[in-house]
Formats: C-alpha cells, sequence, structure tokens
C-alpha cells in the first residue's frame, strides 16, 4: 500500500475557483468571511475570531503546511479575490482517511460554488494526497450542505446524535463519505 503524499505548496486550479495557500494579505478578507453572520451560524467556534485571532492562525496554518508528513490543508478558495475556505484534514495516515470541511461566503451561495470547493478538495485527498476514503460532516437542517456532498459523489452513511457540543448546545451530525474507488 502506498503512503500517504505530503503536497506542498497546494495551487489547484478548478472551473470556478482555485485551492491556494494562505497569504497574509488574506487576514482581512478571511476575517470578513468568518465574521458574516450566516457563516458564524454554521461555524463551530464560541464566536467569531477577532482580526488579531486571524492574523495569528495565518502563521499557524503554514507552520502546519510544514508537518512531515503534512496532516492538515487549510486553504484559500479564491476567484477574483477570497470567496471561501477549505480544509482536508488526514484523519488517519495508516489508513488513508480523512475529512474534508468549507465555507463559502454567502454573497456566493446558490452559484455551485461550494460544489466546485468540495470537488477540488476530493481531486486533493484522492489524486495528490492519496487518500482511500473521505468523510464530511453537515448539519441535518442545513440541505445545501448535504446537497453539495451529494453532487460530488458523497454518500449518506447516517446520523450522529449529540455528535458536536457548539454554543452551549448538542448539534447532530449527517456523516457522508466517498471511496477513491467511487469517483
Amino acid at each position: 500500500m502506498n503512503p500517504i503524499r505530503s503536497v506542498r505548496p497546494v495551487l489547484l486550479p478548478g472551473p470556478r475557483c482555485l485551492l491556494r495557500e494562505w497569504a497574509d494579505s488574506d487576514a482581512e478578507p478571511l476575517h470578513a468571511l468568518t465574521n458574516q453572520p450566516q457563516v458564524v451560524d454554521r461555524m463551530l467556534d464560541e464566536q467569531p475570531p477577532s482580526l488579531d485571532e486571524v492574523h495569528a492562525v495565518l502563521p499557524a496554518w503554514r507552520e502546519a503546511a510544514g508537518a512531515e508528513p503534512r496532516l492538515a490543508y487549510h486553504l484559500a478558495a479564491a476567484e477574483d479575490g477570497l470567496v471561501g475556505l477549505g480544509t482536508l484534514t488526514v484523519t488517519s495516515p495508516a489508513h488513508r482517511r480523512g475529512e474534508i470541511g468549507y465555507v463559502v461566503h454567502p454573497d456566493h451561495w446558490g452559484k455551485g460554488l461550494g460544489t466546485a470547493l468540495a470537488d477540488l478538495l476530493l481531486r486533493l485527498a484522492f489524486e495528490q494526497v492519496g487518500l482511500h476514503r473521505v468523510e464530511a460532516t453537515t448539519r441535518p437542517d442545513h440541505a445545501a450542505s448535504w446537497r453539495v456532498l451529494e453532487k460530488v459523489g458523497m454518500r449518506r452513511e447516517g446520523l450522529s446524535r449529540d455528535h458536536l457540543f457548539v454554543r452551549g448546545g448538542w448539534w447532530d451530525s449527517v456523516r457522508y463519505a466517498v471511496l477513491a474507488t467511487d469517483r
């Protein structure tokens, strides 16, 4: 079995956007994105990050990108400027398993950008990193997100009740997965 590969830097173009590493100049657009009320409602953080916290996290993400093997991919999704962010986390190198996540700026909702972003993350996971299985979770009431996951070929595998404790309450999660052999 082939081991996972560390990809750096990531520069993965697609028809709607490209995935790339973060630059210091992305701090203010990332802060604006993560402080959109519609985005905050779906985030797991207790509160949206301050601009200082965003400035601090970008170097931390770049440092994590240098790890060997690279297990964390925090990436900017850019079109004409920042339109979202995507993550790929290698959750088990031995079992070649990972998880994706994504956020799209509300100005771009309903335009297919979430699907394009999720597809790029899966291309990175399967074609470049060499994963066998990729998982994702979303809230049961987040129909747009589960439609994105289904459009990119992920299959609903079940409901995890009280899966996450967020802002003082339990959230259920709908779990999705796709195998390299499914694509």
